[in-house]
């Protein structure tokens, strides 16, 4: 059936596939903006994004913006590239 399917080598002669590692390498990663412990947003970032410009861009969501206004932040815990968990 192999050899119909147009392929030349036995398959028990054929060798492995060779892995192309810049495919393994994701493009971009989910992060999690919570409030209080409560997700409330998500965002696609770079996996190779810092702390500060992860920060930055949860700030500046507008959902994130409505539910914050007239709070006072506490605390702002960021794990790049996963997490941004603003305390009020």
């Amino acid at each position: 059936m192999w050899e119909r399917l147009g392929h030349k080598p036995a398959i028990a002669l054929a060798g492995w596939p060779t892995v192309d590692e810049t495919l393994l390498v994701a493009d971009s990663v989910i992060a999690v903006i919570q409030i209080n412990g409560k997700i409330k947003e998500r965002l696609e970032v770079s996996p190779t994004i810092s702390d500060a410009e992860l920060e930055a861009q949860a700030l500046a969501h507008p959902t994130i913006a409505k539910e914050l206004a007239g709070a006072t932040i506490n605390k702002i815990i960021t794990r790049a590239p996963k997490l941004v968990n603003i305390v009020i």
